[in-house]
């Protein structure tokens, strides 16, 4: 009864993190503040921190053949990016950009067709909704806001994500932060990694009473992995049959064939919401 989608490169057909902050370059230009150079040494620091974890850590992908393998390097992540939301928020790039900003934005880059979304993903989302489907987006991206305005603001779909705030830092969603877990340093979990998005996921089911009941999960990367694995049913959405997600699952030993082989498997990948038959979410 409830459909998840990761945002970047599963609803949209590329990420949109770069559009995401060249939007927000834009407004601080016209503010008469130039971030270009400090947001170029945020990326490559981002990048350069990714790779030597990648590079440095053991086991290696090759050893690396059972899921429980694969969760613990990618929960293992979470330092990398947690580093990298320090940067960001030292950066001040989003300062002082409004939800409203960020909703219009993603508006705008899916009209001009900067951002595209994949084809079928409306007509898809629309009759799920007729079916008695819950859908909701559960994204890594920096900005609910932003994945609202760009899906179209779809009724009855809920977006789970990053907000950015007045002083342009990024806090975590509600759903990660409950009143009860507050820390005593104050510090707000923000959804990051693979761990992250189950935690997410599993706590919205537990609040909408569907522990339990059919769970469909649309990824297309690894932070999806936990997710697809978790739920009834998961669908990777890639360009080709060799994409690095789709390559991890076959290496920790899970098949994955294309729904167009009208396969039972609980694991199947797709480039589109158009080649996905109906039956599979019909309730009983």
């Amino acid at each position: 009864m409830s459909i998840f989608l990761d945002f970047d490169g599963t609803i949209t057909v590329k990420d949109t993190v770069g559009e995401l902050a060249n939007f927000a370059l834009r407004v601080r230009a016209d503010e008469g503040v130039d971030l270009k150079k400090e947001w170029d040494g945020v990326v490559s620091a981002y990048v350069d921190d990714h790779s030597a974890h990648v590079d440095g850590y053991e086991p290696g992908p090759h050893a690396r053949c059972l899921p429980e393998h694969e969760i613990e390097f990618l929960r293992q992540m979470k330092t990398v990016e947690t580093r990298s939301l320090g940067r960001i928020n030292e950066c001040r790039l989003f300062r002082g950009i409004s939800p409203a900003a960020f909703r219009e934005a993603g508006r705008d880059l899916v009209r001009k067709g900067t951002v595209r979304l994949r084809p079928g993903f409306r007509r898809f989302v629309e009759q799920r909704r007729r079916e008695g489907w819950k859908i909701w987006v559960l994204s890594v991206n920096w900005s609910s806001a932003f994945i609202e305005g760009a899906c179209g603001e779809l009724e009855g779909v809920k977006v789970i994500a990053n907000d950015v705030r007045e002083d342009g830092s990024i806090a975590g969603p509600p759903v990660l932060n409950p009143p009860e877990s507050a820390g005593s340093n104050g510090e707000l979990r923000n959804l990051t990694n693979s761990c992250d998005k189950l935690d997410a996921m599993k706590a919205v089911l537990a609040a909408e009473g569907l522990t339990g009941k059919p769970s469909v999960y649309f990824g297309d990367s690894t932070t999806d992995l936990e997710c697809l694995l978790a739920a009834d049913l998961g669908f990777v959405i890639a360009d080709k049959e060799d994409s690095s997600l789709l390559e991890t699952l076959r290496r920790i030993g899970k098949e994955v064939p294309h729904v167009r082989d009208h396969t039972t498997s609980k694991l199947m990948w797709t480039e589109n919401y158009e080649d996905i038959p109906d039956d599979k979410f019909i309730l009983s």
